[in-house]
C-alpha cells in the first residue's frame, strides 16, 4: 500500500489549543508575511455542494457580505453539483492549478490537496492581531469540530467548519403509540430493544421498524462501538474482525425478519418514513428538510441507539471551507475574511436553522435566531437541535485518508448486499471488502 501521505499523518491530532497556541512567526512552515488588508477591489469564488433551501441561505450570507465587509470584497458561490460531482472538479482545477478560492469539501478530500500544497494553513491569519479569530476558535467554536480539522500537523488549521451535522433517530409517535410504546421507552436505546419494537412493527402494521439512511454509517458507527476505526490514519483497515461479523449478522437477521430495512431503490428512508412506510430511521440531522408528512403524524426525535454492553457512537460529518493556494495572497486574504464572516455567531445560528445543520459556535445557543425556533413548538429543527446537541458528547469524526470517499462506498455497497441476501459468506464479504477499502486509499 502507498503510505506516504498516512504515514505523514500519525502524529496529526492535536488539541484545540495547540492549534492557535504559537503565534504565526513560531513555525517555520507558516507564512513570514501574510496579507491583512487590500489596496484594490478582488473578486474571488466558492465552490459547494449545496442545493436548494441550503444553497438559498448560503447565498443571503454571501449577498450579506459583499455589500457590507467594506473591503472591496465580492464572493460568487456556484454549486458544482454532488459531493461526487465537486471533488471530482477539486481534482481536475487542482491539476490545472485553476481552483477557486474557497472550496467547501469534507476532510478527506482535503488531505490529498494539502499533501500537495493546494490548501493554505490559516494559523497566521487565525493568530494575527489586527484580523485573527484565534480566541473564537479556542473557546466559542465546537471542540471536536476544530479538532477534525487539525489532523494535518502541529500548530495548523487548514480549514473552518461550516456545514456540520450528526444522526439522530426519526420516529413516527402515532404509530410507535399504536404498538403500546412511548418516547420514553426509547430512552438510552439499545439496538436490541429497537429490535424488538421493529419486530413488532412489522408483524401488526406490515411496515419495517427501522432502518439506516446511509449504510456506510451503519457499518462505520458500530465498528466505533468497540473502539475502532474503520480505517485509521496509518492506514489500518478494521474490517474483519469478530465484532464487524457480529454486529453484520445481528442486522442480517433483522433485516431478513423484515424488522429492518435498508434505503434500496428509495436511496433515502426519508420517504417511506414520509409516508408512513417505515416506524423509524436514522438519518443526518440535516436532512430533516426531506421529511414531508403533510400534518398525517407526530415526529419524535431522540438519539441514535447502541448495542448493549458497547460504547455509543454517532458520526460527526459534514464539509468545512478551505483556502486554496491557486490563487493570490490578495485573494487568499479575501477569502478568509469570507470564511471568518460566514462562520460567526449570527451567520452560523441563520445557515444552521435554515438548514437542519449544527450551528459550528456554542455561542449560537444565545442568539435570537437559534432562540426563536428553539421556542416554536412546532418546529422540527427545534427537536433536532436538543437531541444532536447532546449527542456531540459521544461523536466521533472519521480519519481524514485520502479517497476516503471511496472506501465508504466499497462499505456501502457490501453491507447492504450482505443483509439483504445478496451474499451469504460473512467471512468473505468482510475480506472483498478490506480488499477493495485497501485499494481505494492507496490510489494517490
Amino acid at each position: 500500500m502507498k503510505r506516504r501521505l498516512l504515514a505523514s499523518l500519525m502524529t496529526a491530532v492535536v488539541a484545540v489549543t495547540a492549534l492557535t497556541g504559537c503565534g504565526s512567526n513560531n513555525s517555520s512552515s507558516e507564512k513570514a508575511e501574510i496579507v491583512t488588508e487590500l489596496t484594490q477591489p478582488v473578486s474571488i469564488e466558492m465552490w459547494h455542494y449545496m442545493n436548494g433551501k441550503q444553497a438559498e441561505i448560503l447565498q443571503t450570507i454571501v449577498d450579506d457580505f459583499n455589500a457590507t465587509n467594506g473591503k472591496g470584497i465580492t464572493v460568487t458561490a456556484s454549486s458544482q453539483g454532488s459531493i461526487t460531482d465537486l471533488n471530482k472538479k477539486v481534482i481536475a482545477a487542482s491539476q490545472s492549478n485553476t481552483l477557486p478560492a474557497i472550496i467547501n469539501v469534507y476532510p478527506d478530500a482535503a488531505t490529498g490537496l494539502i499533501n500537495e500544497n493546494k490548501v493554505v494553513d490559516l494559523t497566521p491569519y487565525v493568530n494575527d492581531s489586527s484580523i485573527g479569530m484565534k480566541e473564537g476558535i479556542e473557546n466559542d467554536f465546537i471542540p471536536d469540530f476544530i479538532k477534525e480539522l487539525s489532523q494535518w500537523g502541529n500548530n495548523k488549521i487548514y480549514g473552518l467548519p461550516m456545514t456540520k451535522s450528526t444522526e439522530v433517530l426519526y420516529v413516527n409517535k402515532n404509530l410507535l403509540e399504536q404498538l403500546g410504546y412511548t418516547v420514553d421507552d426509547l430512552k438510552d436505546l439499545t439496538f436490541e430493544k429497537l429490535a424488538e419494537i421493529s419486530q413488532k412493527a412489522y408483524d401488526e402494521l406490515g411496515i419495517p421498524g427501522f432502518g439506516f439512511d446511509s449504510s456506510s454509517n451503519a457499518f462505520i458507527s458500530s465498528l466505533k462501538e468497540e473502539g475502532k476505526d474503520f480505517v485509521e490514519l496509518d492506514g489500518k483497515i478494521n474490517v474483519n474482525n469478530d465484532w464487524s461479523k457480529e454486529f453484520m449478522q445481528f442486522f442480517r437477521d433483522k433485516t431478513q425478519s423484515g424488522a429492518f430495512r435498508v434505503p434500496g431503490e428509495d436511496k433515502f428512508l426519508s420517504g417511506p418514513f414520509s409516508n408512513q412506510k417505515l416506524l423509524a430511521y436514522q438519518g443526518s440531522s440535516a436532512g430533516f428538510a426531506h421529511i414531508n408528512t403533510n400534518g398525517a403524524f407526530e415526529i419524535a426525535v431522540v438519539e441514535v441507539p447502541h448495542f448493549e454492553g458497547k460504547d455509543k457512537a454517532v458520526i460527526q460529518q459534514g464539509a468545512s471551507l478551505f483556502v486554496t493556494n491557486d490563487v493570490s495572497e490578495e485573494a487568499q486574504y479575501a477569502a478568509y475574511e469570507f470564511i471568518k464572516f460566514a462562520t460567526n455567531t449570527e451567520n452560523t445560528a441563520k445557515f444552521a436553522t435554515g438548514t437542519g445543520y449544527l450551528p459550528v459556535r456554542k455561542s449560537a445557543l444565545d442568539s435570537s435566531i437559534v432562540q426563536d425556533v428553539l421556542a416554536d413548538t412546532t418546529s422540527l429543527y427545534g427537536k433536532i437541535y436538543y437531541v444532536a446537541n447532546t449527542s456531540l458528547n459521544y461523536a466521533y469524526f472519521t480519519p481524514a485518508v485520502n479517497n476516503a470517499q471511496s472506501a465508504r462506498t466499497v462499505a456501502e455497497e457490501k453491507y447492504a448486499s450482505y443483509v439483504t441476501g445478496t451474499s451469504d459468506d460473512v467471512e468473505a464479504m468482510l475480506k472483498e471488502m478490506n480488499s477493495q477499502v485497501e485499494t481505494s486509499i492507496s490510489r494517490q
